[in-house]
């Protein structure tokens, strides 16, 4: 654009310069023809001359708007960096807010006559399959992540159990898989029993709390909490609630079929029980 103007400012001044000359080129002529034509020369270059100057007064202004134009270009893109910085400053700031809230969260918890020590970790990769109920972790050894470590969310509420360490990294097993298995009890009946993922559950994301006999007074609504006897997960951490009471095929035992508190299929941050102690 700025090519243009130049090249277009150009040429008019080019032909103005031309009629001057050419103007200029009468007047030597004409003042050589006595007194009568001698105001000639200046009334014939006159009109040329102001169109030359009005010429280089357009050029000059056209000058100046354009160093006016850049200059607001260069605001404007200034001004787009700056929004830039601040969106992504907002971002960082809501993210880090989102933090502190699950943090707060886990300590305000109620007091279980326990004390966790644990470790923050993202989610960054899930099984993407039905048969699996798995989710990989950005910490591991490194963070003394260890296997065998339950995994909670910001609520307390348990995640699963952790299943493969590497130095940065850690495989979860969820509570709702097949493959996690261990002690829990109901908190209002105090029934101790198994808790373990099934096959037939695992689709909809729901576990057992199964080995009932038909004389424990477990029913629907019941909170169910892990318990643990000197394994290297603590009690107290709630596993989820009774949703149905159902016979086992042989009909000697009953499970019941427990909703998890914890939101599996939107895990995000989680925390790692690396280190506990209970008061006894």
């Amino acid at each position: 654009m700025r090519g243009l103007f130049h090249r277009t400012w150009f040429k008019i001044l080019a032909v103005a310069l031309s009629l001057s000359l050419v103007a200029a080129g009468v007047a030597l002529v004409l003042s050589g023809t006595g007194g009568s034509l001698r105001g000639l020369p200046e009334t014939v270059s006159r009109p040329f001359l102001r169109l030359f100057s009005e010429v280089e007064a357009k050029l000059r202004q056209g000058k100046e708007d354009l160093k006016g134009i850049q200059a607001l270009r260069d605001e404007r893109d200034a001004l787009a960096k700056q929004v830039v910085a601040l969106e992504k400053t907002a971002r960082t700031g809501e993210l880090a807010q989102a933090e502190n809230a699950r943090l707060r969260a886990l300590l305000d918890l109620p007091k279980a006559g326990q004390h966790l020590t644990l470790a923050s970790a993202w989610v960054i990769a899930r099984t993407p399959d039905n048969w699996q109920g798995e989710v990989t972790l950005d910490q591991g050894r490194a963070q003394k992540v260890a296997a065998g470590q339950c995994v909670i969310d910001e609520n307390g509420a348990l995640v699963g159990r952790v299943k493969e360490v590497g130095k940065h990294w850690a495989v979860v097993t969820l509570v709702c898989d097949p493959a996690l298995s261990l002690a829990g009890q109901g908190v209002s009946s105090g029934v101790l029993g198994a808790v373990e993922g099934r096959t037939d559950l695992l689709p909809k994301g729901e576990t057992s709390f199964s080995c009932l006999t038909a004389a424990d007074p477990v029913q629907a609504g019941e909170r169910v909490v892990t318990f643990a006897a000197g394994e290297n997960y603590p009690s107290g951490l709630l596993v989820g609630t009774v949703r149905q009471i159902v016979d086992d095929p042989g009909g000697l035992t009953r499970a019941a079929i427990v909703e998890p508190a914890a939101d599996l299929n939107n895990l995000g941050q989680v925390f790692v029980v690396t280190d506990f102690w209970e008061v006894r």
